[in-house]
């Protein structure tokens, strides 16, 4: 192999790599910031429950499970977003790779 075909591998491979570690310290803080408003919401209808303000059918809430249902929409979403685009294996390993990265890093 010489450097005129390595170089592009070379390329995809760092591009992806930064690239994942820049999705993945995001996608972290992001989940990060869903969770602290999702507890903070939680705490205060269980803290006005207590109180006997409102009543929270904690069953019904359960059933409900809007969470995996947005979370099923979101990666569904993603999918289409890989089916349509070609990154080619060696953009594809960087881009995992910096992904893993980024959310232990982040």
């Amino acid at each position: 192999m010489n450097v005129e075909t390595l170089t592009p591998i070379a390329t995809s491979v760092g591009g992806g790599f930064f690239i994942g570690i820049l999705i993945g310290y995001f996608v972290k803080k992001i989940i990060k910031v869903i969770m602290f408003v999702t507890r903070g919401i939680v705490g205060l209808l269980l803290y006005l429950q207590s109180q006997q303000i409102i009543s929270v059918n904690l069953d019904k809430l359960e059933e409900s499970s809007t969470f995996s249902t947005l979370m099923g929409s979101t990666f569904d979403n993603i999918a289409q977003i890989g089916n349509t685009t070609s990154l080619g294996i060696p953009m594809a390993g960087g881009l995992s790779a910096g992904f893993a990265i980024g959310l232990m890093k982040g």
